[in-house]
């Protein structure tokens, strides 16, 4: 290790100038580390709260409603650990910019389109994630034109074709301000931090290879829920119960690892939430015979 930590001097201070030129450039009402229960948030996050400190404004998790209960746990766990302030954002908690409900349940959107596939994650992502971050900006950005910014583990070693060219930040409209501090780090490197750091491990990412807090089904694999189901019994009975509810509505579907046809292909756009969904499907198809 101790040949190694020259390399993570370098990729901290890497991070530090990307956060600090970030803050000057944008000036933002809040700052928020997106944790998502995976290793790469966490390495992520642990590296701006030690960076920023009291400038963090806080930790965000966004609860999809289609995950692995045991994931929010360690996420809980880890925020409640290192003292860091978390906000849960459920999208079954969804409003409206006017504060009028507008829950996002994934068992109503699957029961009314069926399962999704890959052509449609821009979809999901949208409705289980992407309108959770609206909120979450709306919520800590004050007055019209300030910016909230939100700090991702997105690493460009990682990155797919779908994911295009990631840099080290992202305007979006609406006042967000994506920022990747470890742009650089490779799998090597965010191994080597959480163990100098003794950060823990996720369960579900260590069980399943994945963070576990989204299981909409859209770049799912032939045979995942059978892994699903072999750990976490509970989830893939969910999940099988929604499969024969769509079927009796429906009177057809694929499954949730297949896709079915009342979801249409929609362009991919910019999708920071869900880089390691992109990466799987990406390898899967490579390997794929």
């Amino acid at each position: 290790m101790s040949t190694r930590v020259p390399r993570l001097e370098a990729l901290r201070s890497e991070a530090s100038r990307i956060l600090e030129t970030a803050i000057e450039q944008y000036q933002p009402a809040a700052v928020f580390a997106l944790f998502s229960g995976g290793h790469d948030s966490l390495t992520c996050t642990h590296m701006a709260a030690e960076i920023l400190g009291e400038r963090l404004t806080g930790v965000a998790h966004i609860d999809t409603g289609i995950g692995i209960p045991e994931t929010q746990q360690f996420v809980k766990d880890v925020c409640g650990h290192y003292k860091w302030p978390l906000q849960i954002y459920r999208a079954s908690e969804n409003t409206y910019a006017n504060g009028t409900p507008n829950p996002q349940v994934y068992e109503e959107i699957i029961l009314e389109h069926g399962f999704p596939g890959g052509p449609a994650h821009q979809f999901m992502y949208t409705r289980l994630k992407g309108r959770q971050v609206e909120r979450l900006v709306r919520d800590y950005r004050g007055k019209r034109g300030n910016k909230v910014m939100l700090i991702t583990g997105v690493r460009r070693e990682e990155s797919t074709r779908r994911m295009g060219t990631v840099r080290e930040v992202n305007v979006v409209s609406g006042g967000q301000v994506w920022v990747a501090p470890m742009i650089n780090v490779t799998s090597q490197d965010q191994h080597d931090y959480m163990a100098a750091c003794e950060l823990p491990r996720s369960p579900v990412k260590e069980k399943l290879c994945m963070s576990g807090e989204c299981l909409c089904g859209a770049f799912a694999h032939r045979g995942e829920l059978a892994e699903i189901a072999y750990w976490y019994p509970d989830v893939a009975d969910r999940i099988h119960r929604l499969e024969q509810a769509v079927l009796a509505k429906h009177g057809r579907t694929n499954g949730w690892e297949g896709r079915d046809d009342d979801f249409k292909y929609n362009r991919q756009g910019f999708l920071p939430l869900c880089v390691g969904c992109e990466q799987r499907a990406e390898l899967a198809s490579v390997v794929a015979p």
